[in-house]
Order: C-alpha cells, then sequence, then structure tokens
C-alpha cells in the first residue's frame, strides 16, 4: 500500500472481531488488507496463532484461503488478502439463504479440495479438545467455568454422548490437514460464487472427518435433517464429493461430537442458553439413534 494509494483513494479501517483481534484495513479502490493480533495470548480452546501462521506460511494464496500478505512476529501482526468484496456465509445479503443448497454445494466444493490439496503440508498434528474431556490435556477453562463444567460432566455422564467421544477417540486418523474450526462464520463468499475459509487457528494434520462434521453440524444447528440428509446438507456432501469421497465411516459419531462442541460454545456465548444446549445435546443422541437404526 502506497501513501499516493491513500491520498488517491483514501483509507477506512474497522474492527471484525470477534473471539479474535481482526481489524479490516479498506482502500477506497476496493483493495485492502486483514490485520489480524496474533501476538495476544489466547484462551485454551481458542486456537493457537503459530498453526495460523505456519498454515498460512506453506499454502496461502491457494484459491481456498485469503493471500499471506506480511507476518510480523515482532509487532505479532499477521496481515492477509481483506477479500474486502466477500461476505460471510450467514451474513449473505437478501435474497441469498445460507442455507440455500447451492451455498451448500459451494461450501462442501471448497472443503472437500482443500482437503485434497493439503493432504501433505507438514504441520503439526491437531486433535480436538472435546476429546479431552475427561483426560489429562483437558482444557483448564472447563474447571474454572462453573457452566461449562457443570455441562462438561452432564455429557460425561451421558451413554450416547460417551459413545460417540469413544468411537472417535478410537477412529481418529490424520489424513489430510483440517481446518478444526469450521462453521459458517469462518466461510467467505467472493462475489464470483467461490468460498474462502478464514480463521485457521485450529489447523493442523487431523481426521477430516472432522470438519466435514462440523459443516454438517452447521447445517442440523439450522434445521436441517441428518438421516435421511436434507437437500442442503446433501448438496454439502455432493460437493465435497467432487474431490474426495464422502463413504465416511463413524461420520455419524463425528456430527454427534461437533453437536457437544457448539453445546459447549453456546454456554459461553449466551446469557442463557438452557434451551439451545439442551437441543443440541439432543441432537447429538438423535444424530447416533438415526445411524444405528439406518
Amino acid at each position: 500500500m502506497r501513501a499516493a494509494d491513500v491520498h488517491r483513494y483514501g483509507l477506512s479501517a474497522r474492527d471484525v472481531s470477534e473471539s479474535n483481534g481482526v481489524i479490516l484495513v479498506e482502500l477506497g479502490n476496493g483493495q485492502g488488507f486483514a490485520v489480524k493480533d496474533v501476538g495476544t495470548p489466547r484462551e485454551g480452546g481458542q486456537g493457537e496463532p503459530e498453526r495460523e501462521i505456519a498454515l498460512y506460511q506453506v499454502a496461502g494464496g491457494t484459491a481456498m484461503l485469503p493471500r499471506l500478505e506480511l507476518h510480523d512476529p515482532d509487532a505479532g501482526l499477521l496481515v492477509l488478502e481483506g477479500v474486502i468484496a466477500a461476505r460471510r456465509l450467514d451474513r449473505l445479503a437478501a435474497p441469498h439463504d445460507p442455507l440455500d443448497p447451492r451455498w451448500a454445494a459451494v461450501f462442501g466444493r471448497t472443503l472437500g479440495a482443500w482437503h485434497h490439496l493439503a493432504a501433505g503440508l507438514p504441520l503439526k498434528p491437531a486433535r480436538p479438545w472435546l476429546l479431552d474431556l475427561d483426560g489429562p490435556a483437558r482444557l483448564p477453562v472447563l474447571n474454572r467455568h462453573e457452566r461449562l463444567s457443570s455441562l462438561t460432566a452432564d455429557i460425561l455422564a451421558d451413554p450416547a454422548h460417551r459413545t460417540a467421544l469413544s468411537t472417535v477417540g478410537t477412529a481418529w486418523a490424520c489424513d489430510t490437514t483440517v481446518h478444526g474450526d469450521i462453521r459458517f462464520s469462518n466461510v467467505l463468499i467472493r462475489p464470483g460464487g467461490d468460498a474462502v475459509l478464514i480463521d485457521w487457528e485450529s489447523a493442523g494434520a487431523g481426521d477430516s472427518r472432522w470438519d466435514v462434521a462440523g459443516g454438517i453440524q452447521e447445517y442440523l444447528s439450522s434445521g436441517a435433517g441428518f438421516h435421511p440428509p436434507s437437500t442442503t446438507v446433501r448438496a454439502f456432501l455432493d460437493g465435497y464429493a467432487t474431490s474426495r469421497p464422502v463413504d465416511l465411516p463413524h461420520l455419524a459419531a463425528f456430527v454427534a461430537c461437533r453437536l457437544l462442541v457448539r453445546a459447549l460454545q453456546l454456554t459461553t456465548w449466551l446469557d442463557d442458553a438452557t434451551t439451545e444446549v439442551a437441543r443440541h445435546r439432543a441432537l447429538a443422541r438423535e444424530v447416533l439413534t438415526q445411524e444405528a437404526a439406518a
């Protein structure tokens, strides 16, 4: 960015932070940058900036994620392509519906293409914190936060939930580089209709089923069905299948675990999450029951 560009086009900056500090810097000509704070310590479960930095250093600039512009370790900043004109999947302007099968297919196609491309990237393993609820690697916040501690105890006491945790823990296999935190808010849709995945602080070598289940969980949380798959879920899986097979064993257990992750997240996101937590726990049981019946 040159001084002449700022003089000619003007410059604006806006805070687009959610769990992490991110500023979107935009020139008047539509170009810009996303400047991310990677120097601030993260609470356990929010990801590790080092993972995102490593990911962009080896894969920045692919079609599925923003381009890396700069990493300044002294300032603790990561500067990425701004993707200025793109919109989050969950904030598409009317008349576009995030649950429209067309967008589900785009989402699935991008995720499948990423898993196909990234199978050999040299990144450290990424194991979901959910799988260590009752182990030595349990997140400290689960003990400090009263509601999280209570919900965790309820999950561990639920036979269906324990089955899902055990199944995923046993089946876990590193077959690609996973995003690790797939959700609608981490999917950007470019004006041309392509999808871009952002916020890679949970990335690493992992099980592709975790990401696929994350996408399905978002649709189930929004009211779509799993067995039989709704039109939207089917479009997502069909899009994924253009790059990778979707005959994924134990996928229902992975989806159930992603629903439990969302239940725990909602406990901290909402002032009163009782209804939504109960709904997501019930969905986790339902997914497992439907899979067994099928």
